[in-house]
């Protein structure tokens, strides 16, 4: 859009001297960029118009239902403004194409939104809406034609000009949506003032049609309110600071209107900030003086090309930086130096004056967050941070202002309409998009075949940091050159000073007692091999309390030894198996919550999870909350803390946890079936133990254990009224149902804020679906959440089946051996029994399931446990509870079922 200019068409005077044609004509000239005035095409009338719409909607064969639904609403605008053209031929002597003119440049707005169907629909609609305040000039001229004597009338022709004007001004301001940043003001207030011009024009023109021809009172009076109307407008805008003060307050209502549409969620922020705070001063600095880098940071955002649409494509791929480097290298951290590089420098960049400077929107993704792993979180993301960074910019208010007539009716943004918004968002405003761990998203391919299109239509910038293990699938394939491959050697200084810091303070404070030798210090940044990662473990592994001095000293005498990440982890976990017992169930606690929680626990919800005794109550979790703050330490650096949540320190942790590697730790998470007994125990544990006590009513007597089932009890069948909606649902046999509302025969164990259920929104947990909800509304501040006082409820009551049904689903292969196999671990049996013959607790069960829309339903649970029967000693302690359970479990499905 280079020398692009807003030039204003102002209509106040009311005795100007010439008609506004040539001023609306040229202004549309001077303000259209170059590319744009190169392809302009003047149609010849409406019919050309929709004919020449219609050829570029066959072109767009992905969206042509929707391109076509807007040709056929422009039916309603063309229809009633082509008389008023035929007027101006009629009664108006100029050598300009007016209907030319006026036809090209609604053509031009809307070729160039057709690439953006939600805000194409919005410009649509404002036509739309133009139209019914249109007078019918048509009718008007057919009737009251006779009446008409207006030869040599310039005042006529010059009033007449105003609507030509406000029209040509509209497309103007539409057409500026799609430029960069142009000052002046907001669309919502042009609109406004728009209609009402319309409003008094149509009063005007409908007067001039209807006087007799010698009532030359009336129309001179009709003529001059029409004019002193606008003169009045305008004055009453410029000299309004009040009024401009309540449109900005509701502009920046809009604005978190349409943030809470686009539904996005924070936790992406929590790793930038987490990693901001770990990062080592001065280190990243290295990358950030790359060639490799500069070149693609210090690339001018060239304004000519922003209309060029061919230039974009071909020259996309300049504009994306991969930057690819092995586990533990610490690209999040060189992720983190980038984004605060371009936020910094975003002044000093080689950008003229008359231009705004670019933008920095980030995204993380990240395996631990259930809100950081779908491309379409990251598109959110980026246009939330986008929306709120340009709030106060013409062309965002614009935008928004459109947005809003259709998002009213959608409670949360669709992908489709994200990616479209976003990409708009960086056509308007020049733009850096920094992206990490995109090998932990869920579709690498989709997320950067979506990016190539967003690049496709705008001049943004991009660098994505990612594994070596990755293939670059985009369309056409990314060149190999814009690869930046990060080698092990490129990041030493930083480890070394690092290491060197941190041993070095060590040592100063007697860690290593008195006999050190600090020659060995160097060594353990050598061994790093590039792996910023290993040498922050080793520094960790070294701080722990259960290491004396001379067993550190040893370690960094034989650093050789702990070489590796899969080395370091070992060690780490040997070493935790040293601790205490309770400290080593803690632990053990930790990392399978980390690992196989259905969906990531809330930190209050998290805390009292790991409290959890199974098969007995639960100690006061508030004794616990220091063990929060120490967890890194407690782990010796394998899990982290952050703002809102506890994850691992890295996503090899995991991988390692669940590798064939650890099988010989007691911390070992290879097997998942084991995994899942023990989580379900602890669910079942604080539903069966915890949860009664906070009922106010005597806790009645559960009946005692008999030595068998009644004779009466055969068993589950296999069909034992399964739901169709059972059948179709996940293995916890649950479905999702917010049209469900809690059973009428139900007592109310807890209470409620209200009535209905409440919103997904006012939960800390998040939802159990199988893809993310993303929050609707913020909960009034008021409002107390179902399960405030409880956090733990809302997991335990939805995930108890899940975890028991994948922990049953994959029984234990036999012993290939001929001695017979020992009989499984039932973890979860006793506090499962205690739960069963707890009626309280199994109330609160069913009411919570209720309450959070997944109706309780044990069908298919009962004939997995059915299979174990063969497994369990039917005279141990075990086979007697089983079939107990069994019994149990047959009736409260029943029950539930009758609820």
């Amino acid at each position: 859009m280079h020398g692009q200019k807003n030039v204003e068409m102002i209509m106040v005077d009311p005795w100007a001297d010439r008609a506004l044609f040539d001023d609306a004509i040229a202004t549309v000239q001077s303000a259209i960029s170059e590319e744009h005035r190169k392809t302009f095409l003047r149609y010849a009338d409406a019919a050309d118009l929709l004919e020449g719409l219609k050829v570029h909607c066959c072109r767009n064969a992905k969206d042509c239902r929707k391109l076509n639904v807007c040709i056929e609403k422009m039916l309603l605008f063309t229809d009633k403004f082509a008389p008023y053209l035929e007027l101006l031929g009629a009664y108006v002597k100029t050598s300009l194409d007016l209907g030319g003119w006026l036809w090209g440049m609604v053509g031009l707005v809307l070729n160039i939104g057709s690439s953006y169907n939600i805000v194409l629909e919005s410009i649509v609609d404002t036509f739309v809406s133009i139209s019914a305040a249109l007078p019918d000039y048509q009718r008007l001229h057919n009737q009251h034609n006779h009446k008409l004597h207006l030869d040599n009338d310039e005042r006529w022709c010059i009033l007449l000009s105003y609507a030509y004007a406000d029209m040509m001004q509209h497309c103007l301001d539409l057409y500026h949506i799609f430029c960069r940043d142009i000052p002046g003001e907001p669309l919502d207030s042009r609109l406004a003032r728009l209609e009402a011009r319309i409003v008094c024009h149509r009063r005007w023109i409908e007067a001039e049609f209807t006087c007799q021809s010698e009532d030359v009172a009336t129309k001179e009076l009709q003529r001059r309110q029409y004019t002193e109307f606008l003169s009045q407008q305008a004055d009453a805008d410029s000299h309004s600071s009040t009024l401009e003060r309540l449109r900005m307050a509701k502009r920046m209502r809009r604005i978190d209107k349409i943030k809470a549409w686009l539904s996005n969620d924070c936790a992406y922020q929590d790793v930038y900030e987490h990693r901001m705070r770990q990062r080592h001063p001065n280190t990243c600095s290295w990358f950030l003086e790359t060639a490799e880098y500069c070149s693609w940071k210090n690339l001018s955002f060239d304004q000519t090309v922003t209309d060029d649409i061919d230039a974009l494509e071909r020259t996309w791929h300049d504009r994306i930086l991969f930057v690819q480097a092995k586990p533990g290298f610490g690209k999040s951290f060189i992720s983190g130096a980038v984004i605060d590089d371009l936020v910094d420098e975003a002044e000093n960049l080689d950008i003229d004056d008359e231009h705004e400077p670019p933008s920095t929107a980030f995204f993380h993704f990240n395996a631990a967050h259930s809100y950081c792993t779908q491309p379409s979180d990251a598109f959110r993301a980026l246009a939330n941070q986008l929306v709120h960074t340009h709030r106060h910019s013409r062309i965002t208010l614009d935008t928004v202002s459109l947005l809003m007539r259709k998002t009213l009716s959608h409670v949360q943004a669709s992908p489709d309409d994200v990616t479209e918004v976003l990409s708009l968002l960086l056509r308007q405003h020049p733009t850096f998009l920094v992206i990490d761990g995109v090998d932990e998203c869920v579709d690498v391919g989709f997320f950067l075949n979506t990016l190539h299109e967003i690049c496709c239509k705008s001049d943004t910038r991009v660098i994505i940091f990612s594994r070596p293990n990755i293939k670059v699938e985009m369309e056409p394939t990314i060149d190999l050159s814009r690869v930046f491959s990060l080698a092990d050697g490129m990041n030493g200084a930083d480890i070394q000073s690092f290491v060197s810091e941190n041993l070095h303070g060590m040592a100063d404070k007697g860690f290593f007692g008195i006999n050190m030798d600090r020659s060995l210090i160097p060594q353990v940044a050598e061994r790093s091999n590039g792996v910023f990662l290993w040498a922050s473990l080793v520094v960790k592994y070294l701080q722990s309390p259960d290491l004396s001095p001379d067993q550190r000293r040893f370690v960094l005498e034989q650093i050789h030894q702990l070489e590796g990440l899969e080395s370091i982890y070992r060690h780490i976990l040997e070493l935790l198996d040293l601790r205490p017992d309770r400290e080593k169930q803690i632990i053990s606690n930790v990392l399978r919550w980390l690992s196989l929680s259905i969906n990531r626990l809330c930190m209050p919800g998290f805390r009292i999870a790991t409290a959890v005794v199974s098969g007995q109550s639960m100690t006061d979790p508030d004794a616990i909350s220091a063990f929060y703050d120490s967890l890194p330490q407690l782990t010796c650096g394998l899990v982290e803390v952050t703002d809102c949540s506890a994850v691992f320190a890295h996503r090899s942790v995991k991988e390692y946890l669940q590798s064939l590697e650890s099988q010989t730790s007691p911390f070992n998470l290879h097997n998942e079936t084991e995994a899942h007994k023990h989580l379900a125990a602890r669910c079942l544990s604080f539903l069966a133990y915890d949860i009664p006590k906070r009922r106010p009513t005597k806790k009645p007597r559960p009946p005692p254990l008999p030595s068998s089932p009644p004779s009466s009890y055969v068993g589950p069948s296999s069909s034992s009224g399964t739901s169709k909606t059972t059948a179709r649902s996940d293995d916890s046999g649950y479905r999702s149902n917010t049209s469900l509302s809690p059973p009428s025969n139900a007592s109310s164990l807890f209470p409620l804020s209200s009535s209905t259920s409440t919103p997904r929104s006012a939960l800390p947990s998040p939802a159990l679906t199988p893809t993310p909800t993303y929050p609707l509304s913020s909960p009034s501040p008021h409002h107390h959440p179902f399960d405030a006082n409880t956090p733990f409820l809302r997991y335990s009551s939805l995930c108890w089946p899940i975890h028991l049904t994948r922990a049953l689903s994959s029984p234990p292969s036999p012993s290939p051996s001929s001695s017979p196999s020992p009989p499984p671990t039932l973890p979860f049996l006793a506090p499962l029994s205690a739960f069963l013959t707890n009626p309280i607790a199994v109330t609160s069960w069913v009411e919570a399931s209720w309450h959070f829309h997944l109706p309780p339903n044990l069908s298919r649970l009962i004939p997995l446990l059915e299979a174990l029967k063969a497994s369990v000693p039917p005279a141990s302690l075990q086979g007697r509870q089983l079939r107990w359970v069994l019994y149990r479990g047959g009736v409260w499905d029943g029950v539930g079922k009758e609820a």
